[in-house]
């Protein structure tokens, strides 16, 4: 980052220092979810003239729940009920667990809804989006009745978006692997997770967090040796506090995306200030991130030397 963009950022008299040790991420979580709730019901009655515009929604809502829910398990665990087991913890290892789908909720709302510059290109990406749901679903064993009449459904609505899917020109352009992928619901994310990861959190930043809720979600040795190394409340919270962080950028990128998809919800947005200032800071945030680890390791370097 140039010297001067970074004094741009540092010296904003509305914008925090923004060396994670000097944000107050579960405040600023709270102020951002209640921010991104209010873009969601200024929508209501505005029925969108694409209809994909719906699931985009939903992905919206998908993204509040996950939020909620990190900020629910961070104020700790009790189990009034049962007081024998004196159970009161910071459960930080589900907290990390959930914040992996919350970043994969808000790339995918980019990905599919708000990257596309054309219109070939959004109905290419969205059908390999719902192909990916319905195909995965098509292999699920129904046993009742429900359930098979739900399987009959996914079908047509399979066939009816590889339909959709091979009109566009970019299905085309694909090879003839790439289009059996595609048919598949194996192709809608454009590129990997770990770059996708890079792009969204910093080069630094985004691959190694990304890589850390992994282990979380895999269960390997990490997760639990980290899990003996948080042994009192203090630690449990301290270790839950990178998934707040998360939040709060990812909020910020919903919010960016909603006002890119909806602009007449700036009008939501300029009634309250100073969060618009929290929502300039943390899309900051992996920017200036990496251009302090790169300062930091520059002088380790030259330490060295």
């Amino acid at each position: 980052m140039a010297q001067g963009k970074t004094e741009a950022v540092t010296q904003d008299a509305s914008v925090r220092a923004m060396h994670p040790g000097d944000l107050d991420s579960e405040r600023d979580c709270r102020a951002l979810l209640g921010l991104f709730v209010k873009l969601g019901e200024s929508l209501r009655g505005h029925q969108p003239q694409d209809r994909r515009l719906i699931h985009s929604e939903l992905l919206a809502q998908k993204v509040v729940f996950h939020a909620c829910s990190i900020l629910y398990l961070s104020r700790g665990t009790r189990l009034h009920d049962i007081p024998e087991a004196g159970v009161s913890f910071v459960d930080h290892a589900s907290i990390l667990v959930v914040a992996r789908p919350l970043l994969e909720s808000v790339w995918a709302f980019h990905q599919i809804f708000v990257e596309p510059k054309t219109e070939d290109e959004l109905a290419f990406r969205y059908c390999c989006w719902m192909l990916a749901g319905f195909v995965q679903r098509e292999k699920f064993p129904a046993m009742t009745g429900f359930g098979k009449e739900q399987l009959a459904k996914d079908k047509q609505a399979t066939s009816h978006y590889r339909e959709e899917l091979q009109r566009t020109q970019v299905f085309e352009r694909l090879d003839p692997r790439a289009q059996k992928m595609a048919l598949n619901g194996k192709l809608w994310r454009p590129q990997p997770l770990r770059a996708t990861a890079e792009a969204f959190l910093g080069k630094r930043f985004g691959a190694a967090i990304y890589a850390w809720l992994s282990s979380y979600q895999h269960g390997d040795a990490l997760s639990a040796i980290q899990i003996r190394a948080t042994d009192t409340y203090e630690r449990q919270r301290q270790a839950a506090e990178p998934a707040l962080l998360l939040v709060a950028i990812s909020l910020s990128q919903m919010v960016e995306a909603y006002l890119s998809l909806w602009p007449h919800a700036s009008l939501v947005v300029d009634r309250y200030p100073s969060i618009r200032m929290l929502v300039k800071a943390y899309l900051q945030f992996a920017e200036v991130a990496d251009a302090m680890q790169s300062t930091e390791q520059n002088g380790q370097a030259q330490t060295v030397r």
